[in-house]
């Protein structure tokens, strides 16, 4: 059965990725059509299924992934999430900085542009 769709806020989102495996499913706020952006990936990822098997392939690579909400700001649809990103990979504790620009419509993520260093998240999770 589906989630019952609510409201994105950026306290969902904070709340989220404080623990992703003990937090409610993130689908409940997002859209069917949503379309993602992820650093080197060559295409976007495009519905709820394929955006959902996304975050689950991040989360795989690195299981420990955390995000710290560090500050953010909103324009019309757009809300800007900046982060600290920490877990342990191959070779230990690492921490970057990243960004995403998430759009809402009508209370649900529609896109989401996800800005971060992939190199230095590859290199952590063993990948590079």
């Amino acid at each position: 059965m589906a989630a019952e769709k609510k409201n994105f806020t950026v306290d969902f989102w904070a709340d989220f990725w404080k623990d992703p495996f003990a937090a409610p499913s993130g689908d409940s706020v997002l859209s069917d059509d949503i379309v993602g952006y992820w650093p080197g990936d060559p295409e976007p990822v495009r519905g709820l299924p394929a955006y959902l098997a996304r975050i689950a392939r991040l989360l795989t690579e690195v299981p420990t992934l955390r995000l710290e909400l560090l500050s953010h700001a909103s324009t019309g649809d757009a809300i800007f999430l900046h982060y600290l990103a920490r877990g342990t990979g191959v070779d230990g504790p690492f921490e970057f900085q990243g960004m995403d620009r998430v759009v809402v419509r009508d209370g649900l993520v529609v896109e989401n542009l996800v800005r971060y260093d992939e190199t230095a998240l590859r290199r952590a999770a063993g990948l590079a």
